[in-house]
């Protein structure tokens, strides 16, 4: 009798260490995705000089003619923390280039990845002297929407050729 009881006791004591082991956190390595959501051409964009098409990119890619020109030669981006609470136009974007893309004049079919009615040119890529600088755009959207507008920049923050992407805000004086 007195066995079975040690036997039943030491068995309970068992199973309670079995219980509260598997209720106890196993250590695992937490990964954070940095691309959480993007798509591969997106990924892509993010980590080289490449602003064609995500149609061209994929010939590009089948083809096997596709550059892999790494970003690392860029200014580093500055990147909006606003929100949609903040004071700004519901239908344009300050687009800032990156001095990379100096000579190339931007279109609205750059901007495939985002829904523009207009582009502005407003500075040159070059000074006086020749030496590169950044240009700057206006980006009228054909949504308008503060949200929009957010989601927009968001997309432009990914691609090589953006500097910084910022809301048309309202300057008051105080």
């Amino acid at each position: 009798m007195k066995k079975r009881k040690l036997f039943t006791i030491f068995g309970l004591l068992f199973a309670a260490m079995l219980l509260l082991a598997g209720c106890a956190p196993a250590e695992k390595e937490v990964v954070l995705i940095e691309h959480d959501g993007l798509s591969a051409y997106e990924i892509f964009c993010k980590n080289y000089i490449y602003i064609e098409s995500e149609e061209q990119w994929i010939d590009d890619l089948v083809d096997g003619t596709l550059q892999r020109i790494d970003n690392s030669v860029l200014e580093e981006k500055l990147i909006w923390h606003g929100s949609i609470e903040d004071d700004f136009t519901d239908n344009e974007i300050i687009l800032t280039i990156d001095k990379y893309f100096c000579d190339k004049t931007f279109t609205v079919e750059d901007f495939h990845m985002i829904d523009v009615a207009e582009v502005e040119q407003k500075t040159e890529g070059r000074l006086p002297d020749g030496s590169p600088t950044n240009q700057t755009y206006t980006l009228t959207l054909k949504e308008p929407g503060k949200v929009n507008v957010i989601k927009a920049i968001r997309k432009l923050e990914i691609f090589a050729f953006t500097q910084c992407a910022w809301p048309n805000a309202f300057i008051t004086v105080a």
